[in-house]
């Protein structure tokens, strides 16, 4: 295009735009107008129709006082002026009117009002005005406007008749009507009267100078019956807005509003214009160097995808391990469950493998081992599983899981757990140590796909906790199972409420001295007095407050209680007489920094001799983490409390923690010589261990006695001290406090009471035991 026309080009484009919007603005502005001028005229005509409205009750006020006159009129009454209603008093604004009329009898005020309507009535008649009731006016009085109705009165004949007639003044009538609040709503009004025949418009009341053109103008109704004077004519109330219907400020606003758009959008166009010119010869620049950049492109492209795909797998993917996730598990099994109802596949089982000892690797040897040792695990799962279809994914830090699809029968999914387990068996090399975990699988076989994902993995979850409870390997999921997980659920979330509700209790089983029979300390142990389950033992509900986070509170109220019970005693005990309670401590309590400090505010608080506390410790509570235990026992130690190695004699480094830890007093576990068919080498082994604490300075208590022969065998061996049902089962603190104030010896039970008596479960102390296994994984560390 040659470039003169390409410039004459660029402004067609803003004339086009101009045009527009002054043709669409001026259509626009027309409809505004005639809007706003019909609504003005319909606000108008409201108004106006009002006002007229609240005239018309006035003028039939009138001419219904007029029709009263006249018929209440008595012959020879019309010689005098009208009487008011019900009295003999000469009423204002009436009077009577011959015939001829001619003012007959009206009040001295009234007479000049009265002669000249009368002069307009003669004026009326004689144009053959109608001789019924009629309404005249308003006529001009002087400075007044008067408006009058007149009714002829009933007589006898028919000869001419009397009027009665009743007239006001315009001034109040308007008043009344509101019309006067016209110039203050911004109108300008005018009253006049209309007559049809000589098409003549009287006006007598009006607020402009000139008469109202293009007004709103409504009709006055005269009340029924009566007749205008003139003949035919009515009353007319025109009104107008006094701006106009459309002010001419507001149109000339417009108008240069209008201007005003049509310019600024004009010359925005010719901007836009001329940017896009100018974009156009930019874009023509990038153009070349953009078909240098798409080659560049396509190779980030390329990358960004192979990105893409990393990022998926790892968004599916355990980073240590390469194996599936959670996310990417549950999918497919989602996806087998479709299948098996389609009778595309036959039976799956779902299996989740809990590592045994991942925590304890972890806490030994660091997190960096414990991921080794899941990869190492996850190979070899690979390996065990190669053979069939299945998939292998990484659930939880020690936990995994396997889909297995198109079993045979529900046996092979139990053949697949054993081959889980045998790939466990070789010890693992993780740094310098070599150890050997093992596995609990739980297992849950399905043979209908109208299960949901979530429930076929919680089934499998279920089995695994029971297996855990049972101490097996592998559990096989059955449906009673889920009570049992649902009692489990129950336990704990009533564990949590259980101190608030003052439902736990402790019950003290007497530590006698050997020689004497007589009452030296009690041990504490813990009940729960459950709403349901009635009184439950330790072995019911620790472990599950142990993994709840509650065994800190409930071992500090444990304290609470027996320093309280101690404070108690020692009041209530005669001077010098000595006793102890001991009490529990988990693993758990130890790793609590703020024990010492809270022992030490309730000593302080309740002032007993720490002599009368000792605490109780097992060599489980110490392997789990020898340093931290080490710092709080020393603290403990520091207090004044002594402490006691519990089950002594059934660990593997007893000899070593007696001389690490502060311990005064050992206990040693349920006597050798109690247990058949070993008496000779289980009475050497106790003689043994007593010999060694005596030779430590530690003072030997021994624990589970239930035979006399072997509290006195004990005794002949040198230890000084024990406890069993032989002497008393747990009973209540008030009843351990009287054997303390008697002083009387408990009596050996003889086999026929010991009988009826249950005995004392393996697990009775409020101390949460770690496994045997666990044990010998840290020992193997520490060599």
């Amino acid at each position: 295009m040659p470039q003169p026309l390409r410039r004459r080009f660029v402004w067609l484009p803003t004339l086009l735009v101009l045009a527009v919007v002054l043709l669409g603005g001026a259509r626009l502005l027309d409809l505004n107008v005639r809007r706003h001028v019909q609504v003005a005229h319909e606000r108008a005509t409201a108004t106006a129709t009002a006002i007229a409205r609240r005239i018309e009750p006035q003028l039939q006020a009138l001419s219904d006082r007029a029709q009263w006159l006249a018929r209440s009129a008595e012959p020879g009454v019309v010689a005098a002026p009208p009487a008011e209603p019900g009295s003999n008093r000469a009423a204002p604004g009436v009077f009577w009117m011959s015939a001829a009329d001619e003012t007959r009898a009206a009040l001295p005020g009234d007479r000049l009002a009265a002669s000249g309507l009368a002069a307009e009535w003669r004026a009326a008649d004689a144009l053959r005005a109608s001789p019924g009731l009629s309404l005249i006016g308003p006529v001009r009085l002087g400075s007044d406007w008067l408006l009058a109705a007149r009714a002829p009165v009933a007589g006898e004949g028919e000869g001419p008749r009397d009027y009665a007639v009743a007239y006001t003044r315009l001034d109040p009538l308007l008043a009344g009507s509101g019309v006067t609040r016209l110039l203050a709503q911004g109108y300008v009004f005018e009253l006049a009267q209309v007559e049809p025949r000589s098409a003549r418009t009287r006006s007598f009341v009006s607020t402009a100078a000139e008469p109202l053109t293009d007004a709103v103008r409504v009709p006055i109704r005269l009340p029924a019956g009566v007749t205008a004077v003139p003949a035919d004519s009515y009353l007319q109330l025109a009104l107008k807005p006094h701006s106009g219907w459309y002010p001419r400020s507001q149109f000339v606003a417009s108008v240069a509003l209008l201007v005003f758009v049509a310019w600024l959008l004009a010359f925005g166009t010719h901007d836009l214009t001329h940017a896009l010119q100018r974009s156009r010869a930019a874009m023509r620049g990038a153009h070349a160097r953009l078909h240098g950049l798409r080659e560049r492109l396509a190779v980030e492209i390329r990358e960004h995808h192979a990105l893409k795909e990393t990022f998926d797998h790892e968004r599916f993917h355990d980073p240590f391990t390469g194996l599936p996730n959670r996310r990417y598990f549950m999918d497919q099994v989602d996806r087998a469950l479709r299948d098996l109802r389609t009778k595309r596949r036959s039976q799956l089982a779902v299996l989740v493998i809990d590592i045994v000892r991942f925590k304890l690797v972890n806490d030994m040897l660091g997190h960096t081992a414990g991921d080794e040792l899941m990869v190492q695990a996850a190979r070899r799962f690979e390996q065990a599983t190669a053979e069939r279809q299945a998939v292998l994914a990484r659930w939880s830090g020690d936990q995994f899981m396997l889909l297995v699809m198109d079993l045979p029968d529900g046996e092979a999914a139990g053949e697949v757990a054993r081959r889980l387990l045998e790939a466990l068996h070789e010890p693992f090399q993780l740094r310098r140590h070599r150890l050997v975990v093992s596995a609990t699988v739980g297992i849950t076989s399905v043979t209908s796909g109208q299960q949901r994902a979530e429930d076929v993995v919680r089934e499998a979850d279920i089995a695994l906790t029971v297996a855990k409870k049972q101490d097996s390997k592998i559990v096989l999921y059955a449906p009673s199972m889920a009570g049992q997980a649902a009692n489990l659920v129950s336990l704990e979330a009533d564990l949590h409420v259980a101190l608030e509700r003052r439902e736990l209790r402790l019950l003290f089983q007497p530590i006698v001295d050997l020689k004497t029979y007589q009452m030296v300390g009690a041990e504490a142990l813990l009940r729960w007095r459950h709403p349901v389950e009635n009184t439950l033992t330790p072995d019911r509900f620790l472990r599950i407050a142990e993994e709840a986070g509650l065994m800190v509170p409930i071992t500090r109220w444990i304290i609470l209680r027996a320093v309280k019970l101690a404070l108690e005693w020692q009041q209530r005990l005669p001077a010098g007489r000595e006793f102890y309670l001991t009490v529990n401590l988990s693993p758990a309590a130890l790793r609590d920094p703020g024990l010492p400090a809270y022992l030490g505010g309730l000593l302080r608080e309740h002032p007993v001799p720490p002599r009368h506390l000792k605490f109780e410790v097992t060599e489980a509570g110490l392997i789990s983490n020898a340093g931290a235990a080490r710092e709080a026992l020393d603290q403990l130690h520091g207090l004044g409390v002594q402490l006691m190695l519990d089950d002594f004699g059934t660990g593997y480094s007893s000899l070593s923690y007696l001389q690490l830890f502060p311990f005064d007093y050992v206990k040693i576990d349920r006597p050798f010589v109690n247990r058949a068919g070993a008496d000779v080498a289980n009475t050497g082994m106790m003689a043994a261990l007593v010999q060694m604490a005596n030779s430590l300075k530690l003072t030997a208590i021994a624990e589970l006695i239930e035979t006399e022969e072997a509290a006195k065998a004990l005794q002949e061996m040198g230890c000084e001290y024990g406890q069993g049902y032989l002497f008393s089962e747990p009973i209540e603190a008030e009843l351990a406090l009287r054997r303390l104030l008697t002083g009387e010896p408990f009596e050996p039970q003889r086999a026929s009471d010991t009988v009826a008596v249950p005995p004392l479960p393996e697990d009775d102390s409020p101390t949460l035991l770690i496994p045997e296994e666990e044990i010998q994984l840290a020992l193997n560390q520490q060599r």
